[in-house]
């Protein structure tokens, strides 16, 4: 067998052998076919060149990343030195502005660099960028949204001026629909909500058969009455409404000089009158004296109705009847004294029909309560009218 070349790789395969791999000298010697003292020899020789152990892979990892960030740097100065020249190129074109020229060149050049050589913070780009951004506000729009808002008695939020302007053929979210009432200089107007004080003991006359199930599953299943008052120069107008749970439909309503029992059968009729429901419907009221009088009882069996009152003095019992009322005097009548009975009723049947037929309802999913008892019941949409 003849003598073995060696050479500069079989050394410096060898030390790494010992070196790093951790093998010995004897083991090395029979791997490569070579002697143990020119092993032993190379081995030294290299620890005593480099005072330390060869490197590790991470160790060569790490050093490439580093090779990796500096010539990325390097090729980031490079481009740093090329800017002034674009920047005169495209001041010469026009270009005068600082946030113009970083436009221009961010697709070329990250836009973190260009505010540092431009001395532009990047906060102050994006903010005039995003103003630059905006939709621009159509004078028609606007016209549009102050319209609407009049039309609601200033009632209309966000969220219903979005839903009207969207059904009207212009598609908007709320956040646009705020940005236009604003620029438009129109708010919902609201009044302090009322604070009702606890009830004491019950002196119930009939059972609390609703427990505030305000969600029946289908129309005429659950309604639900009350009274309130209007004021007018000639005294006060009563009103009294029936509304159906299902679609938070007012589906009767009367009025009358006289808070008595006459005015809430009258409204019962005549909701009665208009649905024509199956025996068995659930209707709800407070404990007042009309709902219990001899007259509305005896109105409730013929029609075939079953009687729910709320606990005394509790108006959560009856929350949705009062929601009505509160929208009524919020949003329409709005602290007003009509100058006559007439006037006021009116006005007040113009707002039920409003109501009815154009007001979005939060509670029924921003939807309108016609269109969806129409859909339950599958019947045309129709003004019905009082009696």
């Amino acid at each position: 067998m003849g003598r073995k070349e060696i050479n500069e790789a079989l050394k410096a395969q060898a030390v790494a052998m010992v070196v790093s791999e951790g093998l010995s000298v004897r083991q090395v010697c029979e791997l490569l076919g070579v002697g143990s003292t020119a092993v032993r020899r190379w081995v030294d020789q290299w620890r005593v060149e480099h005072e330390g152990p060869p490197p590790t892979p991470e160790q060569v990892n790490a050093d490439q990343r580093r090779i990796r960030e500096l010539e990325a740097q390097v090729s980031r100065l490079e481009g740093e030195r090329e800017l002034p020249k674009k920047i005169h190129r495209l001041l010469r074109a026009g270009q005068r502005s600082a946030h113009a020229l970083i436009d221009a060149l961010k697709e070329a050049y990250p836009v973190s660099d260009l505010c540092r050589v431009m001395e532009v913070s990047r906060s102050s780009y994006y903010a005039a960028r995003h103003r630059r951004g905006r939709v621009r506000l159509d004078r028609q729009e606007l016209a549009q949204v102050r319209q609407l808002h009049a039309a609601s008695r200033h009632s209309y939020g966000s969220r219903r001026m979005a839903c009207e302007l969207s059904r009207r053929g212009t598609p908007v979210g709320r956040h646009r629909a705020r940005t236009l009432m604003r620029a438009a200089g129109v708010w919902a107007h609201a009044k302090r909500r009322h604070r009702y004080r606890p009830a004491g003991s019950a002196a119930i006359t009939a059972p609390n058969l609703l427990n505030r199930q305000f969600q029946p599953a289908q129309p005429n299943r659950v309604w639900a009455g009350d009274v309130t008052y209007l004021p007018t120069r000639h005294g006060w107008l009563y009103l009294a409404i029936v509304v159906d749970l299902y679609a938070r439909k007012v589906v009767g309503w009367a009025f009358s000089r006289q808070a008595d029992a006459t005015l809430v059968t009258d409204a019962l009729t005549q909701a009665w009158r208009t649905r024509r429901p199956f025996t068995g419907l659930l209707f709800h009221s407070d404990q007042g004296t009309t709902y219990s009088s001899d007259r509305f009882t005896a109105a409730l069996g013929q029609y075939g109705m079953v009687q729910s009152m709320s606990r005394r003095g509790n108006c959560w019992d009856n929350a949705v009847v009062e929601r009505v009322f509160r929208s009524l005097k919020h949003e329409w009548v709005s602290g007003q004294v009509y100058p006559s009975h007439e006037e006021a009723r009116r006005d007040v049947t113009a707002y039920l029909s409003f109501y009815n037929h154009r007001r979005w309802h939060a509670a029924i999913g921003q939807r309108i309560p016609a269109v969806v008892d129409a859909l339950a019941c599958r019947t045309p949409i129709g003004v019905s009218k009082v009696g």
